[in-house]
């Protein structure tokens, strides 16, 4: 004789399983997504290092060719 109860019970424990399962593939997909976000802000951080990296570079030349500017006129002074 079939036991329905039993039959409710795998259907009940299948359910839960299920549920279970898209809660956990839920919170990866949220996992995944927010490591997209670190992994753009990086990326988006080195960027603005390079180009800070850059203009600090041009400033320095800036400032070497005030200085050199400087000593001619200080040279020209004498």
């Amino acid at each position: 004789m079939y036991n329905f109860n039993e039959s409710k019970k795998l259907e009940n424990n299948s359910n839960n399983i299920v549920e279970r399962f898209e809660k956990v593939k839920l919170e990866i997909d949220q996992s995944i997504k927010n490591f997209e976000v670190k992994i753009a802000e990086m990326i988006s951080n080195k960027k603005l290092n390079d180009e800070q990296k850059h203009d600090i570079q041009k400033l320095g030349t800036i400032i070497k060719q005030v200085d050199d500017n400087l000593i001619n006129l200080k040279d020209m002074l004498k």
